[in-house]
C-alpha cells in the first residue's frame, strides 16, 4: 500500500513511517547478534573472536551498499510525490542497475581481497583461517543485501515502512533456524554462520521483490523505461555515494581501532564483539529518524517544485 508523503499532518506522517524503519534497522542488527551468541555458545571463544574480528569490515562494506541503496531510492520519492509516473520507473530501472554494477564490483574485489585484508588488520594467527572463512562468505553475499535493502528503500520511498519490516522479522527468524541448523547439524563452523546471515537476508529480498511484482504496479517498469540513462546515472550517484558514505564512513574508524585490539588477542576481540553487538540496537535509534526525514522532505520538496505550490507544516 502506497502513502503520499505530501499530505497529511507532518508529525503524524513522520512517526508513523519512523517507528517501523527503527524497528527494522534494530532486526538488520539482530542478523549479528545472533550469529554471535550462537556461535560463541556453541563453537567457543576463538570462534566468537573470528567473526567480531571482522564486524567493521562487514560494517564498512554492507553499510555502504545499504546507504547508497537508501539513496537510490530518494528519487524515487521525489518522483513519487511529484505524480510523475514515467520518471518514477526510469528512477527504479537506474537504481537497480547502478546498485548491481556497484554490488558486484565490491563482491569481486572484496573477496578477492580477503586474505590480505585480514592480514592488513592484524588478526590473531589463532582464529586468522576462521575470520576469512566468515567474512568471505559475507562478501559473496553482497548482492542478496543490496537486493533486500534496495526493495525495500523503494517500498518506504512509496510509503510502505511496515512491510519491509514484516519481511525482516521473517528473516530474521530464519537466520537463527540457519545458524542452528548449519552449526550444530551440518557442522560448518562460523562459515555456516555467514552463510545462514546471508540466505535470510536473500530470502527477505526475495519476498520484497514478490511482494512488488504483486501489491505494487507503481513500482513496475515498463519496457521503454528500463535502460538507464546517463543523466539518471549521475543524478542517482550524486545522492546515493554520499549516502553509502554517511552510512559506512565511521566504520574507517572502527576498522583502524579494530586492527589495534586484533594485538590484544582472540579473548579481548571475543570480549569487545560482545559489547559492541549490544551498542548496534541503541544507534539504530538515531538513524531511523534520520532515513525517515530525507524521504518525507525531500518529497515534498519535489511535490512543490513540480506544482509549485506550498505545502503547510
Amino acid at each position: 500500500m502506497t502513502r503520499d508523503m505530501t499530505t497529511g499532518s507532518p508529525w503524524k506522517l513522520i512517526l508513523q513511517f519512523s517507528i517501523p524503519t527503527a524497528l527494522g534497522l534494530i532486526f538488520q542488527q539482530l542478523y549479528s547478534m545472533a550469529d554471535t551468541v550462537i556461535v560463541g555458545r556453541t563453537l567457543g571463544v576463538d570462534a566468537l573472536a573470528a567473526v567480531g574480528s571482522t564486524g567493521s569490515l562487514s560494517f564498512l562494506i554492507i553499510g555502504f551498499m545499504s546507504g547508497v541503496c537508501s539513496g537510490f531510492s530518494i528519487p524515487v520519492s521525489q518522483y513519487f510525490g511529484a505524480k510523475n509516473k514515467q520518471e518514477l520507473q526510469r528512477a527504479v530501472a537506474t537504481g537497480a542497475w547502478v546498485a548491481l554494477i556497484l554490488g558486484a564490483i565490491i563482491t569481486v574485489v572484496t573477496v578477492a581481497g580477503t586474505e590480505w585484508i585480514m592480514r592488513l588488520m592484524q588478526t590473531p594467527q589463532n582464529i586468522f583461517v576462521d575470520a576469512c572463512d566468515y567474512i568471505r562468505v559475507i562478501f559473496l553475499g553482497t548482492l542478496a543485501t543490496v537486493l533486500y535493502n534496495l526493495l525495500s528503500s523503494y517500498l518506504r520511498a512509496l510509503g510502505d515502512s511496515k512491510t519491509p519490516l514484516v519481511f525482516l522479522v521473517i528473516s530474521s527468524v530464519l537466520n537463527i533456524v540457519f545458524d542452528l541448523v548449519f552449526i550444530m547439524m551440518f557442522h560448518m563452523g562460523v562459515a555456516g554462520a555467514a552463510w545462514a546471515t546471508v540466505l535470510s537476508q536473500l530470502i527477505s529480498g526475495l519476498l520484497c521483490l514478490l511482494f512488488i511484482a504483486k501489491k505494487f504496479p507503481a513500482l513496475h517498469v515498463a519496457k521503454e523505461n528500463i535502460s538507464p540513462r546517463m543523466e539518471h546515472v549521475s543524478n542517482h550517484l550524486s545522492i546515493g555515494v554520499p549516502m553509502g558514505l554517511q552510512f559506512s564512513i565511521t566504520a574507517v574508524g572502527c576498522a583502524i581501532l579494530q586492527g589495534a585490539t586484533n594485538t590484544l588477542g582472540s579473548a579481548a576481540v571475543a570480549a569487545i564483539t560482545a559489547a559492541d553487538r549490544s551498542k548496534g540496537i541503541f544507534q539504530c535509534l538515531l538513524d531511523a529518524p534520520a532515513i525517515t526525514m530525507a524521504t518525507v522532505l525531500l518529497a515534498v520538496k519535489q511535490f512543490t517544485s513540480e506544482t509549485r505550490i506550498n505545502i503547510p507544516i
